[in-house]
């Protein structure tokens, strides 16, 4: 049994733990409430009511996340590259990366990091994976805070691809570390709900109004659009779908539930009862 300093332990790392994800959550909050407030005036207010149910999900999914999965796969992505060190299993050694310099090391961190995530993404919308991804797509309110509404298999997944490439490739842990955290805040900025298409530069990176295409339910554009950085692998690979500002309806058919733990069993359900009705209409 679990003595009274033991119980008190765990509380005050949870506690730590709340207290570091809130605090996380404060600038982005920041930052894009006061987007939000530019691009909609007074039309903000209405817009915060619409999003109430949806935010509501994406906030305890962001949670579950940093306080109690999150720290887990730091553990399992830490051993995964040890591993990866430990075997020589990298191409390259430091020295190539650090005579190309700060920049030119983080830029192309960052630029291979989201060619795994195009491919990671793109395998998360096959017919096995999509129970897992479909979570993030469940959102029919698509903002900022949407980036956070994913199940813990799926960042595991897309975490554990890229940091093996990145670690194979022979990337310093700083260059890993700096181009992940960059590559997240770019990705709250293209999930944002705002009508930019970035014009010509939209051909390169990718816009809010991209990657809302790629979010719609319905429509042609949803099987496009998997960077979430640059456009050009979608350009380069035949999936960039761009006709200018997204307006149509957003989310998935299937029922996900409405609740953020139904959103955490969907997969489960979807690819384990499958499985476990197999044997008993073999029997039958």
């Amino acid at each position: 049994m679990f003595s009274l300093d033991q119980v008190g332990t765990v509380a005050q790392q949870l506690e730590g733990s709340l207290w570091s994800a809130l605090k996380e959550l404060a600038w982005p909050a920041l930052v894009f409430g006061a987007l939000a407030t530019l691009t909609k005036g007074r039309g903000v207010f209405l817009w915060t009511r619409r999003r109430i149910g949806e935010t509501r999900i994406n906030l305890w999914l962001y949670f579950v996340d940093r306080v109690l999965t999150g720290p887990l796969m730091g553990i399992v992505l830490a051993a995964l590259t040890g591993a990866i060190s430990g075997l020589g299993l990298t191409l390259t050694g430091s020295d190539p990366w650090a005579a190309l310099g700060f920049w030119a090391t983080l830029a192309t961190a960052i630029l291979v990091g989201d060619f795994s995530d195009y491919w990671t993404h793109r395998l998360m919308h096959g017919r096995r994976l999509w129970p897992i991804h479909a979570v993030h797509h469940s959102d029919t309110e698509v903002n900022w805070l949407t980036q956070s509404r994913i199940h813990p298999i799926n960042r595991l997944i897309t975490q554990s691809c890229s940091i093996c490439l990145l670690s194979v490739v022979g990337f310093p842990l700083w260059a890993l570390a700096v181009g992940g955290f960059l590559r997240y805040c770019y990705s709250l900025l293209v999930h944002a709900d705002v009508p930019w298409t970035f014009g010509l530069l939209g051909g390169i990176f990718v816009s809010p109004a991209m990657h809302r295409w790629h979010h719609a339910r319905d429509v042609s554009g949803a099987g496009s659009n998997f960077g979430f950085v640059f456009a050009v692998f979608d350009r380069a690979f035949g999936t960039y779908y761009l006709p200018g500002p997204c307006g149509v309806a957003l989310g998935v058919n299937e029922p996900l539930g409405r609740s953020a733990a139904a959103m955490l069993l969907h997969p489960f359900r979807k690819m384990l009862v499958p499985l476990m009705r197999a044997p008993a209409s073999r029997e039958g």
